[in-house]
C-alpha cells in the first residue's frame, strides 16, 4: 500500500519551509522566496490545494505535536475517498 501524500512533511522537510498559523488562522510561510522558481511553484500549489488539511495539521499546541496525515487518518479525523482527503461523514466540508 502506498503512503498518502503529507503536504506538511513535503513543505517542511522536502522544501525546508517554516509554516505557522497566524492569529486569524491563515497559513504563514515567509521563506518561499529563497526557493528556485520551480520549487516556489510546487510550494504554492501544495499550499493552495491542501489548504484545509494544512490548517488542520498546523493547529497544534506546538510544532513538535503537529499530526501527520497518517495520524489524522488513524484518528478518524480525515478519510481518503476517491483519491481525495475529506472529513468523515459527520462533516459536510471537503478538505
Amino acid at each position: 500500500m502506498r503512503t498518502p501524500f503529507d503536504p506538511l512533511h513535503f513543505l517542511t522537510f522536502e522544501l525546508d519551509l517554516d509554516l505557522n498559523l497566524d492569529s486569524q488562522g491563515n497559513i504563514v510561510c515567509d521563506d518561499v522566496w529563497r526557493l528556485t522558481a520551480e520549487k516556489q511553484k510546487q510550494a504554492r500549489n501544495v499550499l493552495r490545494i491542501y489548504d484545509r488539511l494544512l490548517r488542520l495539521q498546523l493547529d497544534a499546541p506546538s510544532e513538535k505535536m503537529r499530526p501527520s496525515v497518517r495520524k489524522l487518518l488513524a484518528q478518524g479525523k480525515i478519510e481518503i475517498r476517491n483519491g481525495q482527503f475529506v472529513l468523515p461523514e459527520s462533516h459536510e466540508l471537503h478538505l
